[in-house]
């Protein structure tokens, strides 16, 4: 563990600490305030280097300003933060600590449609940038969405989108999360939802899918499902769950025919499913390859309990097209008339996202590597109201043995036709709950200066690198009777025992 321990040196370099001067060189009131000066500004410069002990990261440092984390906690489980202010209006040094948020950012929410109370959100941004300046941790967990219900803040959950991710360089990074209010058609809200962050010591964010859309799947548990063909034996074929493939489908040989999952989600007709899907291509990571009409990983919705409804099956044709398919005549497990499709199947032994979109009698599909970037057009698209509600949705595969697939993350979330835009405003500084109060004044101004092992100059963050670092205090009187005295102190980082709190702290 690294902290600060500081060195007595107090060096003054202007106006040096000297015995009060005689009456007859200087008035005695001008040696009692310039000592009280001395004093007032040792007061604040010596509790700045004590808490600087323990800096465990510098988050922001700029002229007048100083915010660092702590690499010790405050009995909350939080490693709080501290920042030094130089307010230039008053000359105070003004304090703050905290295990808050440093920045927020408001969003402008913009609706073309009416979405209700719990439709999932997106919010695009940079969040790599952010990481550059050093103002947001690489894994996101400081990123927080915040709803203002016109009392008090709530913390939401947000989910990383699985086409996006954090601290990308290349593309913005895009995440979810759930309105807690309605939006009428055409209408705006600016007012009630924050992008927090800027706590680098922050940890375990809310992120858990199904608190931001209506269903979310990652295959580590195969919860609510049903069954929903009727093979027995070596013919069945079997679902299992995994952590990192999602849910997993092997039907090695026998019988050919689809095979189904479905789960109850009511009472939400225009949805659009998002899912990732990989077929097999033979050893090593499967055995043998999927059949030419064995590659059709797909997914239903709008099912009714007899499992009439429709379905969207890439790899349809022997793996010759990608298909919407409506169930009319028979039920469970899927298949149906083909409504439309387009030319294109699709390559084993690769991943895949898809999208499947229902809103109304509108329903369209697209599938696209994952490797590539996602198409802006729909592949196949169709107009059919002969399916305007239905209760389940489901996980198709299908159809010639052998066929050996795994369906990834599942999302399933409601759709309107025109999905809203969401905007991040104006950073703003300081947009922690705690105050700055006043800790002395006045000063002209305050500098920090860091070193590395060789005593040469380098940037105060991040903290690893330093070995010591130099707080100087410009001490003013405001009647201009004394004249500006510098205080300076300096502190070295060293390796302490392991222990908590550390004993050397």
């Amino acid at each position: 563990m690294e902290v600060l321990l500081t060195t007595l040196l107090l060096a003054m370099v202007v106006g040096a600490l000297l015995p009060l001067l005689t009456t007859g060189q200087q008035g005695y009131d001008y040696g009692r305030k310039r000592q009280a000066m001395i004093q007032n500004g040792r007061v604040a410069l010596d509790r700045l280097i004590r808490e600087m002990r323990a800096a465990d990261s510098f988050r922001t440092l700029a002229s007048g300003q100083i915010t660092f984390t702590l690499d010790w906690g405050d009995g909350t489980g939080a490693a709080p933060t501290v920042q030094y202010s130089l307010n230039s209006a008053t000359h105070n040094l003004e304090y703050r600590w905290s295990a808050d948020y440093d920045y927020r950012e408001p969003i402008t929410i913009v609706a073309v449609n009416a979405v209700a109370s719990g439709y999932a959100v997106a919010l695009t941004f940079n969040h790599a940038a952010l990481v550059t300046l050093l103002k947001s941790l690489p894994s996101g967990d400081d990123v927080r969405v915040r709803y203002w219900n016109g009392t008090s803040m709530t913390e939401l959950d947000r989910v990383v989108d699985p086409t996006s991710a954090w601290n990308n360089p290349i593309t913005n990074t895009k995440i979810w999360f759930r309105l807690q209010a309605p939006i009428a058609a055409a209408g705006t809200d600016s007012t009630h939802y924050f992008l927090y962050y800027g706590n680098l010591s922050a940890s375990n964010p809310p992120a858990y899918g199904p608190n931001v859309f209506l269903d979310y799947q990652d295959g580590t548990v195969l919860d609510g499902w049903t069954r929903r063909d009727a093979y027995t034996g070596l013919n069945q074929g079997t679902y299992s769950t995994s952590a990192t493939d999602g849910f997993v489908f092997n039907q090695a040989s026998l019988t050919t025919g689809y095979r189904e999952l479905s789960k109850n989600v009511p009472n939400y007709n225009d949805v659009e499913i998002f899912w990732g899907f990989w077929n097999c291509g033979g050893p090593p990571s499967c055995a043998p390859a999927d059949n030419a009409n064995g590659n059709q990983a797909g997914v239903g919705a709008r099912l009714n309990d007899a499992g009439l409804g429709y379905r969207l099956i890439p790899g349809c044709a022997s793996n010759a097209a990608f298909c919407i398919y409506y169930a009319t005549t028979w039920a469970w497990p899927g298949g149906g008339t083909a409504l439309a499709g387009v030319l294109g199947g699709v390559t084993t032994n690769a991943s895949y996202y898809g999208r499947f979109y229902l809103v109304g009698s509108s329903l369209q599909g697209k599938v696209w590597q994952v490797t590539a970037p996602e198409p802006v057009a729909w592949g196949v698209t169709v107009v059919n109201g002969n399916a305007p509600s239905g209760s389940h949705y489901s996980l198709v595969d299908s159809r010639a043995p052998s066929m050996d697939h795994r369906h990834r993350t599942l999302i399933i979330r409601p759709r309107v036709a025109v999905e809203p835009t969401l905007t991040p405003g104006l950073e703003a500084s300081g947009a922690r709950s705690d105050a700055l109060a006043p800790l002395a004044g006045p000063f002209r101004s305050l500098t920090v200066a860091c070193f590395d092992a060789t005593n040469a100059s380098i940037a105060c963050a991040p903290a690893t690198p330093v070995r010591a670092v130099r707080v100087t205090l410009v001490v003013m009187d405001p009647t201009g009777t004394v004249s500006d005295i510098t205080l300076t102190d300096e502190a070295f980082r060293q390796t302490c025992p392991s222990a908590t709190p550390p004993i050397c702290r």
